[in-house]
């Protein structure tokens, strides 16, 4: 079920510790046994949600054993509808984090749920919002489905233009995702899905201490179950693995060869709903 690619420009993804935080994907219902997986929130609904993160990160310049950094964090992120409509959804997302500030920004999504833009606010700089790619902060950008019924079985290709802010020319988001099956959760009708995509990236970032190139590819792995009343996610898991070689220039004013090496970045999330619209 091929898709029309369009372009989505994006400023690249917060830092890990923004992962998984996603914003309700809303789905309606067809005919019997389909669904048709878009957001359609209420203007000033509320959600909820915890988040656990584990980030792995290693880099090997060949100068001895490879640098590892290990992170687990838990956040909890609380995501206001602001505005639905035509134009499309916008979201405000607050993320609390135990001994650090509280972190504020808007998203915007398409009707089809697709993610088209992380802003920044309340003066959270662009550096803040990371480097890696679209998919540890909003996971559902990377698989969502395109706007027709879908019955259980159904799978669509993804193959989108995304325009990563600050990180140069275009690159393109591919993969495909499929909707896994429509179920009860006690009570409550859900659906699930899953989708796994691959997202090239090069990236220049200069700073004091001089240039810092990636060039590579990470791979998404992402499941989420929906509830089919109002088509929030009540919870969903996202498995993002980058592979990079990595150029370390000489600081700036300074002389010299640059230092070659390689990063892997691994980064899993864990989303669950805590709260709800009444």
């Amino acid at each position: 079920m091929p898709r029309t690619p369009h372009l989505r420009r994006l400023r690249p993804v917060a830092s890990v510790a923004l992962a998984g935080a996603l914003a309700a994907g809303g789905l309606t219902a067809c005919r019997p046994g389909e669904v048709r997986l878009t957001f359609r929130p209420q203007v000033g609904a509320v959600y909820r949600y915890e988040v656990e993160v584990r980030t792995t990160s290693a880099v090997d310049l060949g100068t001895g054993s490879p640098e590892v950094r290990e992170e687990d964090v838990v956040l909890r992120a609380e995501h206001t509808v602001v505005r639905s409509g035509a134009e499309g959804v916008l979201v405000r997302v607050l993320l609390l984090q135990p001994g650090a500030d509280d972190r504020v920004f808007d998203v915007i999504f398409d009707r089809a749920a697709q993610l088209e833009e992380v802003q920044s606010i309340e003066g959270v700089p662009d550096e803040q919002l990371g480097m890696l790619g679209i998919s540890e902060i909003f996971p559902a950008a990377a698989g969502a489905p395109p706007d027709q019924p879908l019955a259980p079985g159904s799978s669509w290709v993804i193959d989108d233009a995304v325009q990563l802010s600050g990180v140069g020319a275009e690159t393109r988001l591919r993969g495909s995702g499929r909707l896994v099956e429509l179920a009860m959760v006690g009570e409550e009708e859900v659906a699930r899905l899953a989708s796994a995509a691959r997202l090239p990236l090069e990236s220049v970032i200069n700073g004091p201490n001089g240039a810092l190139r990636l060039s590579g590819t990470q791979v998404t792995d992402y499941r989420a179950t929906h509830d089919l009343d109002d088509g929030s996610v009540r919870e969903a898991t996202s498995s993002t693995v980058g592979r990079f070689d990595l150029e370390v220039g000489p600081p700036t004013g300074e002389a010299g060869s640059p230092v070659r090496g390689s990063l892997v970045v691994e980064v899993s999330s864990q989303t669950r709903l805590v709260d709800a619209p009444a």
